[in-house]
């Protein structure tokens, strides 16, 4: 009854409209809002730059001065090597800060002046360096300006201020600024968010009004006893197969494999629709086709092992293909011959969150019309695909347990537990166990020189070559910071010692791509211990290793010593 209907039913389409806009709208202003707040954060790390730049000028001149006067007075040596290290500093230090601030003439110009004055202090002492040099302390210590030198320490130190305070000021000004760009975003995203929360509000209000106005006027002309019988025995089915439904998704969350869950759905879908058959295909991500990982039903449907992309309708277009009787636009891993007249054809892809799991086809008797059996069997490929995605998600995180993100290689927490079982297993079988304690040398002073990402560079690249130089049975894990751990399974000493010596020369000749520039090599000292000579127990094999590791350091490092070696 068209004149039933509420006013604002015509308006549903231009209120989902406007609800769309501003949630798109508070999309894009909060992009536009991170993408101000991270260049207000370079800028502000900037600012941060060019203050330490400050600081290291300033310690330079210090540091220079403090060296020079020392060997004036002195005459040691050491004071000498230290002025004429930290001479060259002085303006290197100078030059960075320019650099930094050669953008903004505001601040360039005390920048200069910092320099020229830094310069020329720096000149004066070589000055009386080389005079000391020829002459004696003494005559250099005579040939001293204070005057000058008081007057290149005050210029130092007016540039200096000058510049800490330009830099604090653009700091406090871009602090100000992201606070206000911040309270706009928050303005934008709450307001634009509570408009469609309001809007989509209404327009659900007005679904649900009219979705029972419609219901009531459906059970009004609910009069005859046939009808009313056989809608009973409709709610009757539906209320069975909503049962099923729902016992089938609660018991999907107790599942701990695929074949539990597969197992699962093929008893489902006989609940649901008996007399049907047919297989279900799981992705295959390495090698890219979708293979058949079970089959359910009296009468499984004609179709091939392995299905490929391309092959199938249902997963080119994302939705159910239905091919009745062998009529209309067939799949290619369809079996032509062995097809059946008398059976309809359905394959419904496994899907979650857009990513596509695998195939569901399922053979339908001809009888007609299948929009009952599509629709259970589309829940069951909805809750089959978001089962198999949580399943391949568990499987993922507990590997990532496992694993260190670093290196790839297994982390303390595996170690700990299979050093245990593997120690129990050869111990029962009578085998040996060789545990390696890996250390890389001079880690700290490589990540001192060189910074921390070329460290993380090079334990990636030291996690790679043991991985691809231990045996399969082996698992090598990261120990901590630059230190390694390798298991090694039946293996005795004098293998272990040359599997050892392969790891420390593979690693020896290997460099390090970082930022454009060739690192490296470095050298591994590596400590060994064999059960059961060296230990029985995880720990003392750890112990022993460990020992081994630092003795190895003490020995001079880049080495390989056993346990059993040792006096």
């Amino acid at each position: 009854m068209p004149g039933s209907r509420s006013r604002l039913s015509h308006y549903r389409i231009p209120l989902f409209a406007v609800a769309v806009v501003a949630l798109v709208g508070v999309g894009v202003a909060s992009v536009l809002g991170v993408a101000g707040l991270r260049k207000s954060n370079a800028w502000t790390e900037h600012t941060y730059q060019v203050i330490h730049a400050i600081e290291v000028t300033d310690r330079a001149v210090r540091a220079t001065e403090a060296n020079a006067r020392a060997y004036r007075l002195t005459g040691h040596p050491e004071f000498r090597s230290q002025f004429l290290a930290a001479l060259p500093g002085v303006d290197a230090a100078a030059a960075r800060l320019v650099a930094l601030v050669e953008d903004d003439p505001a601040q360039a110009a005390p920048a200069h002046a910092l320099r020229d004055a830094a310069n020329a202090h720096a000149a004066d002492l070589r000055r009386l360096y080389d005079l000391q040099e020829v002459e004696g302390a003494e005559a250099a210590r005579q040939a001293t300006d204070a005057a000058a030198t008081l007057r290149q320490w005050r210029a130092i130190e007016t540039a200096a201020t000058q510049l800490r305070r330009g830099e604090t000021r653009m700091l406090q000004d871009r602090k100000a600024h992201a606070q206000r760009q911040g309270l706009r975003l928050t303005a934008i995203v709450v307001s634009g968010t509570v408009l469609s929360a309001l809007l989509m509000g209404l327009l659900m209000w007005n679904v649900v009004r009219e979705n029972s106005r419609v219901r009531a006027l459906e059970r009004k002309t609910r009069q005859a006893s046939q009808e009313m019988a056989n809608t009973m025995r409709r709610i009757d089915r539906l209320s069975r197969q909503r049962h099923a439904l729902s016992r089938y998704s609660g018991m999907l969350q107790s599942c701990e494999t695929r074949d539990e869950i597969l197992r699962l759905t093929g008893e489902t879908i006989h609940a649901l629709v008996p007399g049907v058959g047919g297989e279900c295909y799981l992705f295959r991500a390495s090698q890219d086709f979708y293979e058949i990982a079970a089959t359910f039903g009296d009468a499984p449907a004609a179709s091939a092992d392995s299905v490929l992309p391309n092959q199938c309708w249902a997963l080119r277009r994302g939705q159910p293909h239905l091919v009745p009787g062998g009529q209309g636009p067939r799949c290619d891993h369809l079996d032509v011959a062995s097809a059946r007249g008398d059976m309809d054809s359905l394959c419904m892809p496994l899907a979650a969150q857009g990513t596509a799991l695998g195939l569901l086809h399922v053979a339908l008797p001809a009888d007609g019309d299948h929009e009952i059996e599509i629709e259970l069997l589309g829940q069951v490929a909805e809750q089959l695909g978001l089962a198999v995605a949580n399943l391949q998600l568990r499987e993922t995180l507990r590997t990532q347990s496992l694993r260190d993100p670093l290196t790839g290689l297994f982390n303390r927490r595996y170690l700990e537990v299979s050093l245990s079982r593997e120690l129990h297993r050869c111990e029962r079988r009578q085998l040996p166990l060789s545990v390696l304690m890996l250390d890389v040398d001079h880690f700290k002073r490589f990540n001192d020189t060189h910074g921390h990402a070329a460290g993380d560079a090079l334990l990636a690249q030291v996690g790679r070559l043991i991985q691809s130089t231990v045996r399969a049975e082996d698992f090598a894990c990261r120990y901590g910071g630059e230190e390694f751990t390798v298991v090694m399974p039946e293996l005795d000493a004098a293998g272990a010692c040359t599997r050892a010596e392969q790891i420390r020369r593979a690693i020896g000749m290997a460099t390090v791509q970082h930022a454009g520039q060739t690192l490296g090599p470095v050298t591994v000292s590596i400590g060994i211990a064999t059960f059961p000579g060296d230990g029985t127990t995880p720990e003392l094999l750890m112990q022993v290793a460990d020992t081994m590791l630092y003795r190895a350091k003490a020995a001079g490092r880049d080495r390989v010593l056993h346990a059993s070696h040792q006096g």
